[in-house]
């Protein structure tokens, strides 16, 4: 066979059961691009949220963003009242016995707070400020007290005679309740229910339903900066509870680390190392091929059917025709004593010259016809078979056609 053979035209079905490196990069330039695109949009994203983190949990007295609560403690820290942050209610209340004098808790309802707890609290404070508390926590700070649902978000007015309230006048409301007893109603948004509630007792506790009232972004609006500051500001010290997971873990059982023995994780670590050694020991080398002598004597007719039945299972009809194809040039290219850097483009002309055909017949069945079906690929076998017996007889001298 000549060194020189154009290659035959490729498509779908002419690539191989092992691709090249090529082939997979061509392959995978969808995925390329479709990561790019994800990380494009993941960046715009973030450069379009402005780099802001969260800054802590809403209402968090160190946090400046909007959900937090740092502009009304800093303005209470201005007016000389002390402002100690707890994240506990072991902290909080030794905070409220370290308080010298009258102090005021303010307590943050969220998942981690456990009401059972905020008797004890409210027993060392001298006023409570209880934030948008849920269900469980209303009805352990009162049974007078019943959750009315949410309003509008808009401010309301005070209509109240407690102080903090008529200094504010108007103030946004947020999640409402209805009272009964002593209790006392401010901000009401209509059918008996209130925005703000205060019980009496001997440690005043005043429910405020809306966290608005105490957030940087929203303390500026109507009246919530006066309400806040009036409700936190009686006292000269001021405990600020925000629950967190160590409220949690404080009554939480023994973790899988805690109940798992000391010398389990080592043990595992061990084993991980012995892995992949053993894999590194005794798993195959990657590399190329070596060609090793079969142990029995393969026909040629069993590799060529073997061939046969893969090109069939994969249906690379072309890859097919150009193996017999390749056969039929390098014999044809040898019956004509053509240079062996003849190219297939030449092998064609010169068998279309000695047998009378036209050139673009030859070069179809040589080079260009592409096999569409099963059918395609027969008859293309065929016209290499008859185009090199042709060939044979008429490059004869004796007449005999030698195969």
């Amino acid at each position: 066979m000549t060194d020189t053979l154009e290659e035959p035209p490729r498509n779908a079905e002419s690539d191989v059961l092992t691709p090249r490196l090529r082939t997979q990069a061509r392959r995978s330039v969808f995925w390329v691009v479709l990561s790019v695109f994800g990380l494009a949009v993941v960046a715009a994203v973030y450069l379009l949220s402005g780099n802001r983190s969260p800054g802590g949990p809403p209402l968090d007295p160190t946090s400046p963003a909007p959900e937090g609560a740092k502009a009304v403690v800093e303005v209470l820290r201005a007016e000389g009242v002390d402002v100690t942050g707890a994240d506990s209610a072991s902290a909080a209340s030794t905070a409220l016995d370290d308080a010298s004098g009258a102090s005021t808790l303010v307590v943050v309802d969220n998942e981690y707070l456990a009401p059972d707890r905020l008797s004890s609290l409210v027993a060392g404070a001298s006023s409570v400020v209880v934030i948008d508390p849920s269900f469980q926590t209303v009805r352990e700070l009162s049974p007078d007290v019943l959750i009315g649902g949410a309003a509008d978000g808009e401010p309301a007015d005070a209509s109240c005679d407690v102080p903090a309230a008529e200094r504010a006048e108007r103030a946004t409301v947020g999640n409402t309740y209805r009272i009964g007893g002593d209790a006392t109603g401010c901000f009401p948004v209509g059918d008996g229910r209130f925005g703000v509630v205060e019980i009496p007792g001997a440690t005043p506790v005043t429910i405020v339903g809306s966290s608005a009232v105490f957030a940087n972004g929203t303390i500026a609006e109507s009246g919530n900066a006066a309400l806040a500051l009036g409700l936190l500001g009686p006292t000269d010290s001021l405990v600020w509870y925000v629950p967190s997971l160590a409220d949690v873990e404080a009554d939480a059982p023994p973790t899988i680390g805690e109940l798992t023995p000391g010398w389990v994780v080592p043990s595992l670590l061990l084993v991980l190392v012995v892995t992949i050694a053993a894999g590194i020991w005794r798993g195959r080398r990657f590399g190329p091929l070596v060609v090793e002598p079969l142990p029995v004597t393969v026909r040629a007719g069993e590799t060529m059917e073997g061939r046969a039945r893969l090109y069939q299972r994969s249906s690379a009809r072309l890859r097919a025709v150009d193996a017999l194809r390749i056969g039929t040039i390098d014999r044809i290219a040898t019956r004509l004593d053509l240079s062996r850097h003849a190219d297939a483009s030449a092998v064609a002309a010169a068998a279309a010259a000695l047998t009378g055909r036209d050139i673009a017949d030859v070069r179809a069945i040589l080079i260009d016809a592409e096999p569409r079906s099963d059918a395609d690929l027969v008859g293309l076998s065929d016209s290499l078979s008859l185009l090199e017996t042709q060939i044979h007889a008429l490059t004869d001298p004796t007449g005999r056609q030698k195969r």
